[in-house]
């Protein structure tokens, strides 16, 4: 009997998920399944019969087998679940922020997570300071600047016998940076190879781009930091691209030699 719905569909995958992905290791016959899987004989039936109702599984040939329709489906919940493995193990960060903020699935799918450690919270940077370093591309928009990394972050990328380094800040945010640390936002100033502009920031995390090979997002919370999370696919390229033009539109470039 064919199934009427999605939702019939995800609710056998879900019953059925050790018998069918058992299958997908390799077709096996009655007896090696009841091995494989350690169940009652009544109860091994009970789930082929759904299986093989569903189309997720045939017989032949004297074993039992994925259908085309079974592969892809099991493949599938399984993309799902670890997407909500993801966001589960993300939740400790994602829940500084806002619903209002412009992150998704395109940033969150397959992203790394690196929950700050209360007890020495200002750790998690190396995260990012590792992303930049020896990257020759550089793109940064943030609404806070963690002070104590500034010179150490400017190093990494400095390693690089090529680098380029853009950055946004507000307006705010850069003067408070140039009084606290005159020397280094001097010297940034005067580097040919680092672009600094000033705008207000549309998002409340950092943003990073390193070589158009990685991107992430550094959350902050009202104790510090709260977390790192970090992406290399295509889609979180894209998102992060999009999210850093938006951050440009309006923003004005600081002049060099030290004058604002």
């Amino acid at each position: 009997m064919a199934l009427s719905s999605g939702d019939d569909l995800d609710a056998v995958l879900t019953e059925r998920h050790s018998y069918l992905r058992v299958l997908i290791e390799h077709p096996r016959s009655k007896r090696d399944l009841e091995d494989a899987v350690d169940v009652s004989r009544s109860t091994l039936d009970r789930a082929l019969r759904d299986l093989a109702a569903a189309d997720l599984a045939r017989y032949e040939d004297g074993v039992w087998m994925p259908t085309l329709l079974g592969w892809c489906s099991y493949r599938a919940q399984e993309a799902y679940r670890d997407q909500l493995s993801t966001l589960a193990e993300a939740a400790p960060i994602l829940n500084h922020l806002s619903i209002d903020e412009p992150i998704g699935c395109a940033f969150l799918d397959g992203a790394d997570v690196y929950e700050a450690d209360p007890s020495m919270p200002d750790a998690v940077i190396q995260t990012l300071l590792d992303s930049v370093e020896h990257a020759t591309e550089v793109y940064v928009a943030t609404p806070v600047v963690v002070t104590g990394f500034a010179e150490e972050f400017y190093e990494c990328v400095k390693i690089s016998e090529r680098y380029s380094l853009e950055m946004i800040l507000p307006t705010q945010v850069f003067e408070q940076v140039h009084t606290a640390f005159p020397t280094l936002t001097n010297e940034l100033m005067n580097d040919g190879n680092v672009h600094l502009y000033r705008a207000s920031i549309p998002f409340s995390f950092g943003l990073w781009i390193a070589d158009a090979d990685e991107v992430g997002i550094v959350v902050f919370t009202e104790q510090g930091l709260g977390g790192i999370l970090v992406n290399d696919t295509d889609d979180a390229l894209d998102w992060a691209t999009d999210q850093y033009e938006r951050a440009k539109q309006e923003a004005e470039p600081v002049f060099l030699r030290g004058r604002l």
